[in-house]
């Protein structure tokens, strides 16, 4: 167990960082104005960095083609619609009050590494520590390792619904209908992620599951 967050981080776009540092700028330098559009771009950005990096980047990674990755891609193309609706709904109730909790909220997801921001969350002791071991147990050839790297790629789905999501739903006041649409999202976003893991990764060999592994180790901090 270590005694310090690790995270699983992904790198800003420089479209996503431009965007980002302004809305964060003007909304701190003008807080009784709305800066939607502001928003609204870095929401867009946003969510196209998150699938190249969950998703796009491991694909790449694999450098496979087949019914494996038309899965994952028909998969991608769910949370990409189900993401972007849902955003484009809650930040067009967005006012100069939940202009600031974004603000705030998407400060806390940003570090930055030799000059390269990244957006980052921290996994809980117990799913990070897991990640770690099973992703160092894999690379060091150990057999029988595919339901573990589900299970923890899994975590860090449900991580990143937490931090990318219901934290920045939660900065914005729904009622009953909007909650209905946020949870209706959320599980088909969720569902669409576990279905490309649990049926992607175990149908792929140790040569293509091993860049995947690489992948997702090299986005993580704080590991030690």
């Amino acid at each position: 167990m270590t005694d310090y967050a690790i995270r699983m981080a992904f790198p800003a776009s420089p479209r996503l960082e431009e965007n980002l540092r302004h809305f964060i700028s003007q909304a701190d330098a003008e807080p009784e104005t709305a800066h939607l559009a502001l928003l609204e771009a870095v929401g867009e950005d946003f969510v196209s960095d998150l699938l190249a990096a969950f998703f796009d980047g491991p694909i790449d990674a694999v450098g496979a083609e087949g019914s494996v990755v038309s899965m994952i891609h028909k998969g991608v193309k769910v949370i990409n619609k189900a993401a972007r609706a849902l955003l484009r709904s809650l930040l067009g109730k967005t006012g100069v009050a939940e202009q600031g909790a974004l603000a705030a909220h998407f400060r806390s997801l940003m570090c930055e590494q030799e000059g390269q921001l990244y957006m980052a969350f921290p996994l809980d002791g117990t799913a990070g520590d897991q990640l770690v071991t099973t992703f160092r147990d894999f690379l060091a050839g150990q057999a029988g390792q595919t339901p573990k790297l589900v299970e923890s790629l899994k975590a860090v789905c449900d991580g990143a619904l937490v931090y990318f999501l219901d934290a920045l739903v939660a900065c914005v006041p729904l009622n009953a209908f909007n909650r209905g649409m946020v949870a209706t999202a959320r599980g088909t976003i969720r569902k669409a992620a576990y279905m490309a893991i649990e049926k992607g990764l175990p149908a792929m060999g140790r040569e293509q599951k091993e860049p995947v592994v690489l992948h997702f180790q090299n986005m993580l901090s704080g590991a030690g």
